[in-house]
């Protein structure tokens, strides 16, 4: 092939499958290679940040977790924003006032967490199950902070690490919830809006 060849395939891809071409740009032939800058010039994209794309839909396909199929199409209101900022300044405030401070990352997450969950699965509020589940998260969560202790112990650390554990976190949770809706025959949540949320269909031929 000649480099217009190369380049007319190039033209027909989107930025994923350039960043896949981009990280083998070591084994392309010089024609390849001239080919593939000019498109990515012409397109006016960063080679390095180019590289950084992890095109799944090439290499392998990418299963959403439990968690972003769950909080898809879910928003947080703006309106919560801020009563979330006063009732977390007020937690600081108290815990600092009697030199306990380090117990705010500890508290916030052991509440956090289950409101999340609870927010996220909120069509399985009428599950008598889920609030047993959410029970048992919240209690193991205080019990692990008041026996391991926080990891950190006094320090303070970045918010990006508290992220980081509340999202590995609430996705061993989601994935347990939607265990439990299998193990209990539940079809996720579709099923528990038809279930709970929506009367039952009435036959053309029956009457209300």
């Amino acid at each position: 092939m000649d480099q217009q060849a190369f380049a007319a395939t190039y033209a027909e891809m989107n930025d994923g499958e350039l960043a896949k071409v981009l990280r083998d740009r070591h084994d392309l032939v010089p024609a390849a290679k001239d080919a593939l800058d000019m498109e990515i010039a012409r397109r006016h994209l960063d080679p390095a940040q180019l590289h950084k794309l992890k095109p799944h839909s090439i290499d392998k396909p990418r299963h959403p977790t439990e968690l972003e199929k769950r909080m898809k199409g879910k928003r947080l209101r703006p309106v919560w924003i801020l009563p979330c900022i006063v009732v977390s300044v007020a937690l600081a405030v108290t815990l600092g006032h009697f030199g306990a401070l380090r117990f705010f990352w500890p508290i916030g997450i052991t509440i956090i967490v289950p409101v999340f969950t609870v927010w996220g699965h909120w069509e399985l509020k009428r599950r008598p199950w889920f609030w047993a589940a959410i029970g048992f998260i919240a209690a193991a969560h205080a019990t692990v902070f008041f026996f391991a202790g926080w990891p950190w112990g006094e320090k303070w650390i970045p918010a990006r690490s508290v992220e980081g554990i509340m999202t590995l976190d609430l996705m061993s949770i989601f994935a347990l919830i939607s265990l439990l809706e299998k193990v209990l025959h539940e079809d996720g949540p579709a099923a528990a809006f038809r279930a709970v949320d929506k009367p039952a269909a009435i036959h053309p031929t029956e009457r209300p």
